[in-house]
């Protein structure tokens, strides 16, 4: 049987965030029978943000997670809270209708402020920053995307502005890129630190968590639910399911509805006076338009750090960061040969529409997964929304985010093959465009 993200070591990664984060709540190895409330499978932002929501209601919630909050994608990204999807607004309101597509564009474009302000109420110490995001044009035509998308952004009132090349140059540190836009409204993290703090505002809300949890089935159990484990049995009378790309088989098909990728991350040494200074000098973060995003971000220890531009359906080897840093010499050549201290990787949940998904798995049991980049403010979100679900304050279909068709990938056999060729296609096109 080809292995599944869940089956990567146990143990945080010696990532750059496990280095500079502070330490999560003390979280108990689950050991016995419980019973809540609500059951939440999965403590990364999705499941910990429904279990925060939830607990401050004063429901009982149980979080179970396999190993430990972070430990998947939420402990491993590059950090950018995005205000957006990866889609246009006019294609959001296409796809999901005016109205209700409307009511998404909103909430997504108020996540940072969702995402920020969870972090100033509960004291998160994950090197929170209001910075502005970057997104750089890698070809003349995606910088006539851009700038269309400000013209659409700005007619709408999002506050987003177009930097042609110069600019772009002078507040980025590299002439690979052909101009960008910035949006002031996003901002950077160190996520694995975010993930730990809501961590810590569950517990301290009433909440509770257990790791070395793995759920091995979920049934039914008269009006509720009961969830089997190696050690023992939670019965609840509703599950919400947050495991995105490190979903298992533990519900029927789940995770045949999305692609899962493993994308690298890549920190340096401290680089020097002069170098720290020309890269990102105004602190923003920075990714680029294409289709295998690189993101950049300059640390306030003076580290570079390079993240995705590359992907894999397999195992982390050394390929997955010599591409990336392949491109760090591209965009930085006057940083000159660079020490990267720190790598790491984690698996990224990819639809085939890159819009994420809502599924009704069962009366009283449901799941949000397939963020596509776009997870710590959207995977926010999600778990506030499933909260009220959960709650009974809303019905699952008047959430934010309308519901899914729940439907397997007919050609899901071959997610190998079409992860691995698909890095391949992109890739190349993105070169091309480029003329590199």
């Amino acid at each position: 049987m080809a292995r599944q993200p869940i089956d990567d070591p146990a143990g945080t990664p010696l990532s750059y965030w496990a280095a500079t984060a502070s330490p999560g709540p003390e979280i108990p190895a689950f050991d016995g029978d419980m019973q809540a409330d609500i059951a939440v499978v999965g403590a990364g932002y999705t499941g910990l943000s429904a279990a925060l929501h939830l607990a401050e209601r004063g429901l009982s919630v149980l979080v179970l997670d396999a190993h430990e909050p972070g430990w998947g994608a939420s402990g491993r990204n590059n950090g950018q809270v995005v205000a957006a999807l990866k889609h246009e607004p006019h294609e959001i309101e296409e796809h999901f209708g005016v109205e209700r597509g409307r009511e998404l564009i909103r909430a997504v474009g108020a996540g940072p402020d969702l995402v920020f302000s969870l972090i100033e109420r509960f004291r998160i110490d994950c090197d929170a920053r209001r910075c502005g995001i970057i997104t750089a044009a890698h070809s003349s035509g995606a910088f006539g995307d851009l700038r269309r998308r400000v013209e659409i952004w700005v007619a709408r009132g999002a506050p987003l502005e177009l930097l042609d090349a110069t600019e772009l140059a002078r507040r980025s540190g590299t002439e690979f890129y052909t101009g960008g836009c910035i949006d002031p409204r996003g901002g950077a993290i160190n996520p694995l630190g975010y993930a730990r703090g809501l961590a810590r505002a569950v517990v301290e809300s009433g909440g509770a968590i257990r790791r070395d949890a793995h759920v091995r089935s979920i049934g039914r159990d008269g009006a509720g639910w009961r969830l089997k484990l190696d050690k023992g049995e939670v019965t609840a009378s509703k599950v919400i399911l947050a495991t995105n790309a490190y979903t298992d088989d533990v519900w029927p098909g789940l995770r045949r509805t999305f692609l899962a990728g493993r994308t690298p991350q890549l920190v340096s040494a401290p680089l020097g006076e002069n170098q720290r200074r020309s890269i990102l000098p105004g602190g923003e973060i920075m990714s680029d338009t294409r289709y295998l995003t690189v993101g950049v971000r300059m640390h306030p220890d003076g580290r570079l750090h390079l993240g995705g531009g590359n992907g894999t359906a397999g195992g982390e080897t050394p390929a997955l960061f010599e591409e990336l840093a392949r491109h760090g010499r591209i965009l930085f050549p006057h940083a000159g040969e660079l020490t990267w201290e720190y790598r790491w990787s984690g698996h990224m949940a990819m639809t085939t529409d890159r819009y994420p998904r809502l599924f009704e798995l069962a009366p009283d049991a449901a799941a949000a997964l397939g963020y596509s980049g776009r997870g710590i403010c959207t995977a926010t979100i999600m778990g506030r929304e499933l909260a009220r679900w959960a709650s009974g304050e809303a019905k699952i279909d008047d959430l934010v985010l309308p519901l899914s068709t729940f439907r397997t990938l007919p050609y899901y056999p071959l997610r190998d093959l079409i992860v691995e060729g698909a890095v391949m296609y992109h890739r190349l096109r993105a070169q091309l465009a480029a003329g590199r």
